[in-house]
């Protein structure tokens, strides 16, 4: 997908040194050189690929930057208008590109426009990526309802994604219902395989897709991303109180990071969760640091 909405000139220099499936991000800012994230490390962009020295890197322009996001809107900005209001794009693959620039506003935000920065998230489909922790969120063929704990960056939206395709092809035939706020799970409609046994929303905000997933759709399994509006926690105790399972993300660096994160007090209190996995970047991207009971003791990983 990258290759239909980038300039010729900065994809093939993508290529050149590096996989696209070990990169990370591409960040573009008006006059300033190309920087790549590339396995949890920053470079610059080079005509000859991947550099250390921003006096070797490809400066971004605004006409690189609008050309890009015409390209990823389908040559319809009008199309996408939605999605853009609220910051970003999702385009065909769960390519997400954060989108900075001028807000134009009456009351409400009506577009961006005169774009300053874009932010271009790439997403990896990485299979077994959630088998060490596999039985802390199926044992037995018990569900535990599960949330997942990471810096941006850390992984874990792969680890969301390799959690519902091992559920399928480990033969548990629970229907699984994925909110997918920013089309990033899935990659849309015709994006990612994650097994026989999911729907998903896409685009809909986390709260509003879950209470039409429980009404309409009779899951065993909500799947979201990135928990952190009031909405979304209310959401998800109308779920676990239906007797659904729960799946979810959420930045933080560490237990402790969580524990001091106001809108999540109601849930550990009440222990809506059964475990706690807790990410990094320390040994790459998706590094699993531990696994926690309800109770927030460690029962996998690093020192028990």
């Amino acid at each position: 997908m990258l290759k239909d909405i980038l300039p010729l000139k900065i994809y093939t220099a993508l290529t050149l040194k590096s996989s696209m499936m070990e990169i990370n991000e591409v960040r573009l800012r008006v006059g300033k050189p190309i920087s790549v994230l590339c396995n949890t490390k920053q470079y610059f962009l080079g005509e000859q690929g991947l550099c250390n020295n921003p006096n070797q890197a490809i400066f971004a322009t605004r006409d690189m930057l609008t050309d890009i996001v015409f390209k990823a809107s389908d040559f319809s900005i009008y199309s996408i208008n939605e999605q853009l209001k609220q910051g970003f794009i999702t385009v065909k693959g769960g390519v997400r590109i954060g989108v900075c620039g001028t807000v134009v506003k009456d009351e409400k935000i009506k577009t961006i426009n005169e774009f300053s920065s874009l932010c271009i998230r790439l997403p990896h489909l990485i299979k077994n990526a959630s088998l060490p922790i596999f039985n802390h969120v199926v044992n037995n063929g018990k569900l535990n309802n599960v949330l997942i704990i990471a810096p941006p960056g850390g992984g874990k939206t792969t680890m969301l994604r390799d959690i519902v395709y091992q559920l399928s092809y480990h033969g548990y035939p629970f229907n699984i219902f994925i909110a997918d706020e920013r089309g990033e799970i899935t990659a849309g409609v015709d994006g990612f395989n994650l097994g026989n046994f999911y729907d998903s929303l896409c685009f809909l905000s986390k709260s509003e897709s879950i209470l039409l997933g429980l009404r309409g759709m009779s899951p065993d399994i909500i799947v979201t991303d990135e928990l952190g509006a009031r909405e979304d926690f209310y959401a998800l105790k109308c779920a676990i109180n239906s007797g659904v399972k729960v799946i979810a993300t959420v930045h933080a660096s560490s237990i402790d990071e969580l524990k001091n994160k106001s809108e999540f007090a109601e849930l550990l209190e009440e222990k809506c969760f059964d475990r706690f996995v807790v990410l990094s970047k320390e040994n790459g991207v998706g590094t699993i640091e531990g696994v926690y009971k309800d109770n927030l003791t460690k029962i996998y990983g690093g020192s028990l």
